[in-house]
């Protein structure tokens, strides 16, 4: 009992640092943009990965919306 206890409090605390993650890393995509050599079509799309992931977060799918920033991420060359 007291080790599902443990593993329940730890998946919460796991939630929680990747809500507050996201909009951490949607900030450095914001900085990053402005001043970042791409494409049209790949600055396009990164700011479509950033506002998905912003949706996911506000969805409280926390994972999904780090990984799709992590793609935006990848892109900008974070």
């Amino acid at each position: 009992m007291k080790n599902s206890v443990i593993v329940v409090a730890s998946m919460f605390a796991a939630s929680l640092a990747f809500a507050h993650g996201c909009p951490g890393e949607m900030k450095k995509i914001d900085a990053a943009l402005p001043t970042a050599k791409l494409s049209q079509a790949d600055a396009s799309k990164v700011k479509d990965l950033r506002a998905k992931g912003e949706e996911l977060h506000k969805a409280g799918k926390h994972s999904e919306s780090m990984a799709t920033l992590a793609d935006a991420k990848k892109l900008l060359g974070l």
